[in-house]
């Protein structure tokens, strides 16, 4: 049993987070994130709850200062790692850009351990993507594989 094996069970689940975060993504943009009022939203809360991990905070003000410029990163962000996963392309780069974006969340909203919230979830699949990327199976790095650095496939 070789390396196909093990990282096709990886499939369905990088399929359903593609799907998961291109509809996330698509939602983003039907519900304002690009004009940055619903961030802001989530933002005030957050620095009004006081829920965010102390090492966190400045990002958190940074964000809430700039919240066209964050809403539409998100939800370019979610989009394109979402596309990325469904078509198994350049997994192990979008995994490294997706393990940043949800436990930034993930801090940021002050999720625990204990019950995981779904950035930690999210975050943790990712970093699990980064050594195991499931392009390799029914995906596109699989056809690239001998055109790009091993690092990317």
């Amino acid at each position: 049993m070789g390396e196909r094996f093990p990282l096709l069970c990886l499939f369905p689940l990088r399929l359903l987070v593609g799907v998961m975060l291109v509809l996330a993504g698509y939602h983003k943009f039907l519900d304002g994130w690009l004009h940055g009022t619903a961030l802001m939203i989530i933002l005030d809360g957050w620095m009004r709850d006081h829920k965010s991990y102390h090492f966190i905070v400045p990002v958190v003000a940074t964000a809430h200062a700039h919240p066209k410029i964050f809403g539409a990163l998100v939800t370019m962000g979610e989009t394109v790692i979402g596309v990325a996963m469904v078509l198994g392309m350049f997994t192990r780069l979008v995994s490294i850009l997706g393990t940043l974006i949800f436990f930034t969340f993930a801090f940021a909203s002050g999720e625990r351990l204990t019950p995981p919230g779904p950035a930690m979830l999210f975050g943790a699949i990712f970093f699990t993507f980064l050594f195991a990327p499931p392009g390799r199976v029914l995906g596109l790095d699989h056809a690239m594989r001998a055109r790009l650095p091993t690092w990317l496939a």
